[in-house]
């Protein structure tokens, strides 16, 4: 049986696909499908929605939607409080508060990832030093005098 007459169409279909899923209604289409299913009912399930929200809130940060990757975030955050990307989620969210203008949010938040040395426990965290770096800065370069920023 011969398909290559159907090579083109395939090929516009994935590609008019792909672009959809880039668009608010994919986006949306995406966050309704990670959560669907209320969290607990499936070890497997509650895993990949974790994962799948963790990558979704990951590409809307890097897409320069801020606002809708902290609304992910944050539903990641509550869905999942014990998931493996918990604290990565909770950088990630840190940085979004830094480029909102929100400083103190963001001292926080790196703070509390010190003190409980994030870094041993997700290796895609800065480790104490550095986070620390970065809290001086902020409290530095906005003036925010922060209680927690210290050692």
């Amino acid at each position: 049986m011969d398909l290559s007459r159907l090579k083109w169409p395939l090929l516009i279909i994935a590609v008019a696909l792909g672009c959809w899923l880039l668009t608010e209604g994919g986006i949306n289409w995406m966050y309704g499908r990670f959560t669907q299913s209320p969290p607990g009912s499936d070890a497997k399930l509650d895993e990949v929605n974790e994962q799948g929200l963790s990558q979704l809130g990951g590409f809307l940060f890097k897409t320069f939607r801020y606002a809708k990757a902290r609304e992910v975030f944050e539903e990641q955050m509550k869905r999942f409080p014990n998931g493996k990307n918990y604290m990565w989620t909770l950088f990630r969210v840190a940085k979004i508060d830094e480029k909102q203008e929100n400083p103190r949010e963001s001292v926080k938040k790196l703070s509390w990832l010190r003190d409980q040395n994030a870094h041993e426990k997700d290796d895609r965290i800065p480790d104490k030093d550095m986070l620390q770096l970065r809290i001086d800065k902020l409290n530095e370069v906005n003036e925010s005098g922060v209680v927690g920023g210290g050692r």
